[in-house]
């Protein structure tokens, strides 16, 4: 049994961790409301065995695998996983790598043309691959991302170039349109 202090100490890793873990899951899911049910069940499995582990310490690394677990099974049976900012039907959010209130109206469009081809380019990906960009996304560094995803960091960092490589590759396209057209 966990005395106060203890206990307090978890609710603030909690809260500190937290945002990220839904964040991430919500790329991986696309889905708000299964991203936070995902994130609530890592968290509730890591904190009944709470005793085990040093979790201000790992905790955030072993919560970020849990999640990549949990996702990659699910997006194995669903075959629904796609990427950064994603939103279904219902859902008019997304991710703004730009503020668009700065754009002229042509700008907004090409950021939205190309928020949308990052997001299907995400989507192509190996669950995997998928995982490991999105994490590095995130800040993680080679190591981090190879222990949330249980593979050497020499087959994080595979993972994270292979991934970019096929973004690139895919968004060549996009952005040597936008030149061409601001050449005309």
């Amino acid at each position: 049994m966990l005395s106060d202090d203890e206990r307090e100490r978890l609710g603030v890793w909690v809260r500190a961790v937290a945002p990220r873990a839904v964040a991430y899951a919500r790329s991986l899911t696309r889905d708000p409301d299964r991203a936070e049910d995902v994130v609530q069940e890592c968290l509730f499995r890591l904190l009944r065995r709470a005793g085990d582990y040093d979790l201000e310490r790992d905790g955030a690394k072993i919560l970020f695998r849990a999640i990549s677990n949990l996702c990659i099974n699910q997006a194995t049976r669903e075959r629904d996983l796609v990427g950064l900012g994603s939103r279904s039907a219902d859902d008019d959010r997304s991710f703004d790598v730009a503020d668009p209130s700065v754009l002229r109206p042509d700008q907004i469009a090409q950021h939205r043309e190309l928020e949308q081809r990052v997001r299907d380019t995400l989507q192509k990906l190996p669950p995997m691959q998928r995982a490991a960009v999105e994490l590095r996304a995130l800040g993680m560094s080679k190591e981090d991302i190879a222990e949330a995803l249980g593979v050497t960091p020499t087959n994080a960092g595979v993972l994270v170039f292979r991934g970019r490589k096929q973004l690139a590759a895919e968004l060549r396209s996009v952005l040597g349109e936008a030149g061409a057209e601001e050449s005309v």
